[in-house]
């Protein structure tokens, strides 16, 4: 068996409630404080995995294998765009004029999903695992500023 399956098995309903909750309570750009403590609250029931905030909303949470390796990153955008959800699913935003039209939700939801399995898999990987929810991704000068 794949040795992320029994992980990936277990983590899959998890990603789907987080991403039913952010896309319920989405946060427009630099907003993001509700977004952001969600997050900081699932990445907080990993002992051992660390995070920073490096600007107001946003995170950024590590971890280090007992092998030494590469540094692996990967980047989630967090942030909703003003537009007035009608799709009438049951998790339909709850913020008027406020949603998660751009798939956000979905890549917080799936970065955390990505570190949930790193995590439980750390024993068998190599290096150190890097997770950026990027905040304001949808607004100048988002949440990379210096970037070009």
């Amino acid at each position: 068996m794949d040795m992320f399956q029994e992980s990936i098995d277990r983590t899959l309903s998890k990603v789907t409630e987080w991403r039913r909750h952010l896309h319920t309570y989405p946060e427009l750009s630099f907003q993001e404080f509700k977004t952001t403590k969600y997050i900081i609250d699932q990445i907080k029931q990993l002992p051992g995995v660390t995070w920073e905030r490096l600007t107001e909303t946003g995170v950024v949470a590590r971890f280090s294998c007992d092998r030494p390796g590469p540094v692996i990153a990967m980047r989630g955008d967090i942030d909703a765009l003003p537009v007035q959800e009608e799709s009438g699913v049951s998790f339909t935003s709850a913020c008027d004029g406020v949603m998660h039209a751009c798939g956000h939700d979905s890549h917080a939801a799936l970065l955390l999903g990505a570190l949930y399995v790193l995590y439980e898999s750390r024993s068998n990987l190599k290096g150190s695992f890097v997770f950026l929810f990027q905040p304001a991704e949808e607004k100048f000068p988002g949440g990379a500023p210096g970037v070009d």
